[in-house]
């Protein structure tokens, strides 16, 4: 009785050995003989199924083992595909990036352009940290939305523009406004100077750089420079929630004439 059972669970081990290697070579996929157009059909296929590491064997196959196939530019563009829907959003940019390097007039370019952007967008874009990376995002997009105003995702690269913009102004007031709370405030009078310079579209963030660049020279008593950033607050954005303090503070500057 015992040495039947032991038998059975032998035969149980070993059909699950089996099932593990059938699986295995499943996984191991593409094949060792496989042209270029069949990895580009096994890649997409694995693409479908969301099995993008696996994809990934296929499309870097492809380019490793044919530099000179008309299925490679399909296979690059597809890799940082690969990547990009794994939310590895580094990796993804490096592969966009190497494909409007290569191949800058294509049909997969403006796409190509716009997930390059996107691999930015998709990190984190705090107002806090550093701009480098909305930065990045900012200037494909807007290159995407230059070079080829008639693509598909031209609509949201605009969206995201503005998006990003506003996200600039936001990190740029925000270091500003550490240095002026720390009173630092020969590091914060150029940055508000740069805000008002850099960020006219963004009217309510504009408005307060103008108001806080007017208490930096105040506070300094340089009232002269003062009064002109209240004066262009008032002139610029009279319903602003800061013009009604700005009009206070030129009251008080006029008084002491």
């Amino acid at each position: 009785m015992f040495k039947r059972a032991t038998l059975d669970l032998m035969t149980i081990v070993f059909s699950l050995v089996c099932v593990l290697l059938i699986l295995s070579g499943c996984v191991s996929r593409p094949k060792q003989q496989a042209s270029p157009g069949e990895l580009l059909v096994i890649g997409e296929e694995d693409m479908r199924s969301e099995r993008f590491e696996v994809a990934r064997l296929a499309f870097k196959r492809l380019l490793e083992e044919y530099p000179d196939s008309k299925h490679r530019r399909s296979a690059l563009l597809r890799l940082g595909d690969s990547y990009y829907h794994a939310e590895e959003y580094i990796e993804s940019k490096l592969q966009y990036a190497e494909y409007v390097r290569l191949y800058p007039v294509s049909a997969g370019t403006p796409k190509a352009y716009y997930f390059l952007a996107m691999s930015d967008y998709q990190r984190n874009l705090d107002i806090d940290q550093d701009a480098t990376v909305a930065r990045d995002a900012l200037e494909n997009f807007q290159t995407l939305v230059r070079r080829f105003p008639g693509s598909e995702h031209t609509a949201d690269a605009k969206q995201k523009i503005l998006e990003l913009r506003e996200h600039l102004a936001q990190n740029a007031l925000f270091i500003a406004n550490f240095y002026f709370r720390t009173n630092l405030r020969v590091s914060a009078i150029p940055r508000y100077k740069e805000i008002i310079r850099d960020f006219d579209d963004i009217p309510h963030v504009r408005a307060e750089a103008m108001f806080k660049l007017g208490e930096c020279y105040r506070i300094e008593e340089s009232f002269k420079k003062a009064g002109e950033a209240y004066g262009l607050l008032l002139e610029s954005y009279p319903d602003d929630q800061y013009a009604s303090p700005a009009y206070n503070r030129l009251l008080a500057l006029t008084s002491k004439k």
